[in-house]
């Protein structure tokens, strides 16, 4: 398969380069200058054509490749993507190493999920609380087992949002979950956050049994509350005491 013309490629003038090579090959792709399927150039003629490094290009395709732009693989090369990429600015993708982003998007679930839970308990039916209760259980005997996986806790999420029957709210539930595992990966979990999750897991589940969205959300919020205080508990003392502060009138239960 041919490879598109360099000449499609301007020099990149940015403070963040990769970031200015993301957003060009998205632009691109979105243009149809490149095809699904379709190989990129190499590392060295990207560099040349964009008139950055190698490291820069290197870290563009890197990003490309998480949201789901390109398809890198192994000792063939890059290409344009099949299948509709994950919407996440670049921008983003810098910040995922920073345990203080992890507040920023806590907040952005808090605020979201705080109406997902509360139209579940409106629309779930007998089949989604009752597999919600199976997977809770099977999680259950996961944690026993040893196993603790951040996965596992966010695919409750996603099941809770699957249960308000709309596909809108459950494609951006996976979305904040993608974002979270990527973040968690980089930032670490104390031991015992999957045995509290599962506990307030199972509040959420009991309310949304009993129809009480009231009681789903304080169940929520009590849940990201904790979460929060595992994540200052992590951060160095100045700066956890600076990021409760400036986010205390605005946050969980502020």
């Amino acid at each position: 398969m041919a490879t598109p013309d360099r000449a499609l490629f301007q020099p990149v003038r940015r403070s963040r380069l990769y970031e200015g090579i993301v957003r060009q090959i998205q632009d691109l792709i979105a243009d149809k200058h490149l095809q699904p399927g379709e190989q990129l150039p190499g590392e060295r003629e990207l560099a040349e054509a964009l008139s950055v490094s190698r490291a820069s290009v290197r870290e563009a395709l890197r990003v490309l490749d998480y949201i789901g732009v390109v398809d890198a693989r192994a000792g063939e090369g890059t290409f344009v993507a099949t299948s509709p990429p994950t919407p996440i600015d670049p921008s983003v993708y810098s910040l995922l190493s920073d345990r203080t982003f992890l507040l920023d998007l806590l907040e952005a679930r808090r605020l979201f999920e705080e109406g997902v839970v509360e139209l579940a308990a409106h629309n779930a039916t007998r089949e989604d609380l009752e597999m919600i209760d199976q997977f809770l259980t099977a999680h259950e005997a996961s944690l026993e087992s040893g196993k603790a996986d951040v996965a596992d806790d966010l695919a409750f999420h996603a099941i809770v949002a699957e249960a308000t029957g709309n596909p809108v709210l459950l494609s951006v539930i996976r979305h904040l979950n993608e974002l979270w595992l990527q973040a968690r990966e980089r930032t670490g979990r104390r031991p015992t956050s999957p045995f509290k999750a599962h506990r307030f897991h199972r509040q959420m589940l009991g309310a949304l049994r009993r129809r009480q969205p009231a009681a789903a959300r304080r169940a929520l919020r009590s849940h990201l509350q904790d979460m929060r205080a595992d994540i200052l508990a992590g951060l160095p003392t100045t700066r956890a005491r600076n990021s409760a502060t400036t986010r205390k009138k605005r946050t969980l239960g502020g």
